[in-house]
């Protein structure tokens, strides 16, 4: 029997733009860590006689914000920028309502006038160093957040977002450390223990990921991606039962997010509960395709759970639909041949590992696959070539059946 082929997802990576919906004072970036965002209008620390005079200002903007009108409050702290341009508060507002309307070019020139009128403004190298990274250069925003920390050694806004930089460039060591020191000084943050919980689990240290997952949980009962990412670690580790209840819960919290479904499908096909799993990756092609192009993953996924429950057919017809939106994946006409081969369709499967040996030609097995579908359509010479070659390219467990196959 041919060997099955499943396509392997990182399901935290799987759909990147979808993770923008959970509304609070951070904003969650497509890889899944969170930044850490002042709120809009608010000083946090020691209140400068700058600070004080634009309050009144900064009520009346606050106010527009609360009435949903953006353009009022934006034309306020403009209006009030023009009348006082030596006060650096108004410059942070305002770059503070262009990073929430995603102009980070914008609110990263708005930062750095508030520096250069208060170079001593912890908060706005944090903001600017946020806006920066948004921007896409997390190298640069380090030296940023490298001097809100000098200013100010007990800030743990910019220690995590400094960590999230420190994540992007790789340095997931560097960013634990980090992280860890956030949550020393601000031990009750929910949102810390979920980011270093996040960089542990991309670590393989899937015990202490649980852990501060179960710490952000305590502190926040209601984060579905807290749940979702405990349970990715739970699943890790084999604990497939914790794992299933902790995804429920992470659907219960949030139902329209597709990775959430298609993640607990992987436990129910590890349970072998095939009919729950078909039913999740049903779910999430329908919310995937609601808000993007279909894409081959979940349909091969729900292929797969298909083979393995022997419903062939409806297998078929997934990876079917797959290489119909990814025509060039072999990876996809692997798996069909393999249900075709355990169908009885052996002509099918030949012609489709032929064109995974096209787009693939130095992959041994799939010569050996089509081997085994010569050789029981009784085509004894062209599985043995198809054999051997698989050896040649270093299929090196198919030595002794050539030498009995093949004499």
């Amino acid at each position: 029997m041919p060997k099955l082929v499943i396509l392997q997802l990182l399901l935290n990576s799987m759909f990147r733009t979808q993770q923008q919906r959970r509304k609070k004072q951070i904003v969650k970036l497509s890889a899944g860590l969170r930044f850490v965002l002042l709120v809009l209008f608010s000083v946090t620390f020691a209140v400068p006689a700058w600070a004080q005079e634009s309050s009144e200002i900064i009520e009346q903007a606050k106010k527009k914000i609360e009435s949903e009108d953006y353009d009022g409050a934006f034309a306020i702290l403009t209006s009030a920028i023009r009348e006082t341009p030596g006060n650096p508060q108004l410059f942070f507002e305002r770059g503070k309502l262009k990073f929430m309307f995603q102009d980070y070019y914008g609110a990263a020139g708005d930062f750095g006038f508030a520096i250069e009128l208060d170079t001593a403004f912890a908060e706005a190298y944090n903001q600017r160093g946020l806006a920066i990274h948004y921007n896409g250069d997390p190298e640069l925003a380090l030296e940023d957040f490298d001097i809100a920390i000098k200013i100010n050694p007990d800030f743990a806004d910019a220690y995590s977002n400094r960590g999230f930089a420190l994540y992007a460039l790789g340095a997931n060591e560097d960013a634990y450390f980090d992280f860890s020191k956030a949550i020393e000084l601000e031990p009750q943050n929910a949102d810390l223990y979920y980011n270093r919980g996040f960089v542990r689990l991309d670590l393989g240290e899937f015990v202490g990921s649980i852990d501060d997952f179960n710490r952000s949980i305590a502190l926040d009962s209601l984060d579905p991606e807290a749940y979702k990412l405990r349970a990715d670690a739970e699943y890790q580790i084999g604990a497939l039962e914790s794992s299933l209840r902790d995804y429920t819960m992470a659907i219960q919290l949030d139902s329209l997010d597709e990775l959430k479904f298609a993640s607990r499908a992987l436990v129910y096909s590890e349970l072998e509960k095939y009919e729950e799993a078909v039913s999740d990756y049903t779910v999430a092609i329908q919310l995937y395709e609601k808000e993007y192009e279909p894409g081959p993953e979940l349909y091969n996924l729900r292929g797969v759970v298909y083979y393995t429950a022997q419903k062939y057919d409806e297998a078929i017809e997934d990876y079917t639909a797959a290489i119909d939106i990814e025509p060039s994946a072999p990876l996809l006409y692997e798996n069909r041949a393999a249900a075709y081969f355990d169908n009885g369709k052996y002509k099918e499967a030949e012609q489709d590992y032929t064109i995974a040996i096209d787009l693939n030609p130095e992959d041994p097995e799939n010569y050996y696959f089509r081997s085994q579908v010569k050789f029981e359509m009784g085509n004894k010479l062209d599985g043995c070539l198809d054999l051997n070659q698989a050896v040649e390219l270093g299929l090196t467990d198919a030595r002794k059946e050539l030498k009995e196959k093949c004499k």
